[in-house]
């Protein structure tokens, strides 16, 4: 399943870019992430014009799951790292997801794509995010990966929510 977000923000890019570079970024997320338990930094380098991070997550089984999923879907499955390459120059990253989950079952699940800032006028910054994600799990495979966009757009809700108020604080 292909997807595309797209969020405006009446910020410069510059600014913008200054908080999705914050090593702090993580953690003001984590307030606007009610169905996570946890989110983790597990790497930040910025060397040579390039961003490098991996954040894990920790959904809450308690919240995130509907009623008939919390006997079939366990803690491990409802983990994952995070990892971006953000390029200053391009003003874009690269990103992936891969799940915590035991060897043999990651080929149940993939998801990557791109995360682009482009400058609009009179000061204000357009963020596109273009992903795939696909759950190949035949009889619930489109259910799944319909649940999951929902949660992959509340999670980047919430970071452009969590942007806006550090980039107006910069």
């Amino acid at each position: 399943m292909r997807f595309e977000i797209v969020h405006e923000f009446e910020i410069p890019l510059d600014a913008l870019e200054l908080a999705v570079l914050s090593p702090d970024l993580f953690s003001k997320l984590k307030a606007h992430l009610p169905n996570m338990e946890d989110v983790k930094q597990k790497e930040h380098v910025l060397e040579g014009g390039v961003m490098r991070r991996v954040w894990a997550y920790q959904a809450s089984v308690k919240v995130s799951l509907p009623v008939f999923a919390k006997k079939i879907v366990t803690r491990e499955m409802l983990s994952w790292d995070e990892s971006s390459t953000y390029d200053l120059k391009a003003h874009e990253a690269e990103w992936s997801v891969v799940p915590n989950i035991k060897p043999e079952w990651k080929k149940f699940f993939s998801a990557h794509g791109k995360y682009k800032l482009v400058q609009a006028e009179h000061g204000k910054t357009k963020r596109t995010v273009e992903g795939e994600l696909h759950l190949r799990v035949p009889v619930v495979q489109k259910m799944g990966e319909r649940a999951i966009l929902g949660e992959v757009r509340r999670m980047f809700d919430a970071e452009a929510e969590t942007l806006r108020e550090m980039a107006t604080l910069v």
